[in-house]
């Protein structure tokens, strides 16, 4: 088996200073944002969190995950449903500056949009994930940041308690694909405080630590950002109680993806119900401010 060490010299460490964690993930692939949540907004996180999860476990909705080894752990998506907390994250002003930091500007300058927003709870007895990367189903590879990641820390992340691993640099070693154990990478535990959030390049190799604690639960919610032209997780407007997002701003809508323009063409949903069509977000540009952004790119 060849074994693949990892790299030498000092790793990215939480800071408060955003352009560092910038800068530790065009090289790294990953960085850490230190404080990022206030300690009152993790209590509020922590505790809706562990009542969403104690509410589906009283009616048996566990939905077990296909890229998790046994079914301690504890997913919950489609968070933005659940509590107005969990919806104030998918337009985080950090989560905003990292996702236009890595995807750049688009055609036109059309929003990027939310890939996903879910919850990812390891228990102690879990085993780990497995090393992967969130690209590995675009084929052919392309070799550019695609996927904007954010791990929002509800508890401390340590090794102990499975901490996610990562693979420093791998966002440059290219599609992942040597998955009949021929090649083995040596992977690190991201350690960070309650309240972090860790931004990661979609293509890092990275997975689910093992949580070998005897009490301690690693909780986290995982959100993630595309290119416009890159299908989301799910379709937001088809599943999303139109009521949760009553008072939320464009912003956000177009980030869950109810912006009706594509490419600079307005195609109105005439077919939409009546609740849903009242938060889609038209085209809101002239033909020629249009025109000066393509002259422009």
């Amino acid at each position: 088996m060849k074994i693949i060490p990892v790299i030498e010299g000092p790793l990215p460490v939480p800071t408060t200073n955003r352009e560092q964690v910038k800068t530790d993930v065009r090289e790294f692939g990953y960085g850490i944002v230190l404080d990022a949540l206030t300690q009152l907004e993790v209590q509020r996180l922590k505790l809706q969190l562990s009542a969403e999860i104690e509410k589906d476990e009283k009616v048996g909705n566990i939905k077990e995950s296909y890229t998790d080894r046994d079914s301690v752990n504890r997913r919950i998506h489609i968070l933005m449903e659940r509590h107005e907390c969990f919806l104030a994250l998918v337009e985080h002003p950090i989560a905003m500056e990292m996702a236009e930091s890595m995807l750049g500007p688009s055609y036109l300058n059309e929003p990027f949009l939310l890939h996903e927003l879910s919850a990812n709870v390891t228990r102690p007895g879990s085993r780990d994930m497995g090393l992967h990367a969130d690209t590995d189903f675009i084929i052919p590879y392309c070799d550019i940041p695609l996927f904007t990641r954010i791990i929002w820390a509800v508890d401390d992340f340590d090794e102990e308690v499975g901490a996610t691993r990562v693979v420093p640099k791998s966002h440059h070693f290219g599609h992942f694909i040597e998955k009949d154990g021929s090649v083995h990478y040596e992977s690190v535990p991201v350690e960070a405080p309650a309240g972090s959030a860790i931004i990661y390049d979609g293509r890092l190799y990275h997975g689910t630590g093992v949580n070998r604690s005897k009490d301690r639960e690693r909780a986290a919610i995982i959100s993630g950002y595309v290119p416009p032209w890159i299908q989301p997780m799910t379709s937001y407007p088809m599943v999303l109680n139109p009521k949760v997002l009553k008072g939320a701003s464009e912003r956000c809508r177009q980030l869950l993806g109810y912006g009706t323009v594509n490419m600079g063409f307005d195609y109105p949903w005439k077919y939409a119900r009546e609740n849903v069509a009242a938060l889609a977000i038209g085209q809101k540009r002239t033909i020629e401010e249009m025109r000066r952004e393509v002259r422009k790119n």
